[in-house]
């Protein structure tokens, strides 16, 4: 499990681990439980970065954190948002919206798709508290796992989304659910965190059926939409219920 967990930060964030990890996927699909708890790791360095920026104004605390979540993730979520975005509101079906989501080029819906997210996170992270701070990436990840529970892997060819979004059973749902239960009710303003929480899980849930009904299934790219589209929807939700 511990090696597990290694192989999910080294290959979801940029965060060095001090060693080369090399991917094992019986150790990958048994750390899925922790998914969640990786986005923690996340949260904690961004919380580090938002108590040293905290008493200065705060859209320059919101750039550094959005700059900082980038570099950490490494963007991985939000070029899969780009390329699922390209696919998706193509008006293509079948195998020409893979072709789309693969190609190496961004269209003007992947442009448009990382100019909304990441203003919207800028915006957001200015306005944002600590324990929404933290909890943001938990919530992303965990959203993912709610996505692709009971979903099958979209494309023909196998590649590292097979492993992930295929085992993603009722064990590992509960214990991602777990932890994100345990976080919200655990940090400050935890009613409004805990709502925020599970509405915006819900949403992701929903977004998901709605990919699966175009595409048949989740992909890499469409868990990266995901995960960004949730953390905007988490943090809009917890702003809005602070009133």
């Amino acid at each position: 499990m511990a090696s597990g967990f290694l192989i999910l930060i080294s290959f979801f964030t940029r965060i060095p681990i001090g060693k080369k990890v090399e991917f094992d996927e019986e150790s990958f699909i048994k750390a899925l439980n922790l998914y969640t708890l990786m986005g923690a790791v996340i949260g904690l360095l961004l919380c580090v970065i938002y108590l040293i920026f905290n008493h200065y104004i705060s859209f320059l605390r919101g750039l550094i954190l959005t700059i900082a979540y980038i570099l950490i993730t490494g963007g991985i979520h939000l070029d899969g948002a780009a390329d699922t975005s390209d696919g998706l509101f193509s008006g293509r079906t079948g195998d020409k919206v893979f072709e789309i989501m693969s190609d190496s080029h961004i269209g003007a819906f992947g442009v448009i798709t990382l100019i909304l997210i990441i203003l919207s996170q800028f915006i957001l992270f200015s306005y944002s508290f600590f324990s929404t701070v933290f909890m943001m990436p938990v919530i992303g990840r965990g959203c993912t796992i709610v996505a692709c529970w009971n979903k099958r892997y979209a494309k023909k060819t196998k590649g590292m989304g097979t492993a992930f979004i295929e085992n993603i059973d009722s064990k590992v749902l509960f214990a991602n659910l777990l932890t994100i239960f345990i976080f919200s009710i655990t940090v400050p303003n935890r009613i409004v965190i805990f709502t925020a929480a599970f509405a915006a899980i819900a949403s992701s849930y929903f977004i998901s059926t709605l990919i699966e009904e175009k595409i048949a299934g989740m992909t890499g790219d469409t868990c990266g939409f995901i995960a960004e589209i949730s953390q905007i929807i988490f943090m809009i939700l917890v702003l809005f219920l602070q009133g």
